[in-house]
């Protein structure tokens, strides 16, 4: 049953009141497709979904960057604790040593969480799991 406002109206304010609120609809679904579909959103959903992933390809990168930017071949590395290539690895293992201690930290509490899932799984099975993160 209509509204007794929709009656009163004519058919060309009916249209135009149509008319506002699909553009009203369409500026809303485009703004909630330009949030989503963002740089930074999709790089925050990837991050979440792949976490090992992105930790193990930030580590070969890190790895070949490092050999990149050593100047020193084989043969000129000495055991003398004053040649450049022995002040190069222990600025190394300075700058490496925070960064090993983080992604340790990182990827032991992912592998309690998967560990733990997994034994909840094997304890009780018909039990529905919930998604932690």
């Amino acid at each position: 049953m209509a509204h007794p406002q929709q009656e009163r109206l004519t058919p060309k304010q009916q249209a135009l009141r149509d008319l506002e609120e699909a553009r009203f609809s369409l500026d809303w679904h485009a703004a909630h497709a330009v949030e989503e579909w963002s740089p930074r959103a999709l790089l925050a959903r990837s991050m979440e979904k792949n976490r090992l992933l992105w930790i193990g390809g930030a580590a070969l990168a890190g790895v070949a960057l490092i050999r990149l930017l050593r100047f020193s071949d084989g043969a000129n590395n000495r055991r003398d604790n004053l040649n450049a290539p022995a002040k190069n690895h222990r600025w190394l293992a300075l700058l490496l040593g925070p960064l090993v201690a983080l992604g340790r930290k990182t990827i032991l509490n992912h592998a309690a969480q998967l560990f733990e899932s997994y034994l909840h799984q094997k304890v009780s099975p018909n039990a529905t799991t919930t998604d932690r993160v």
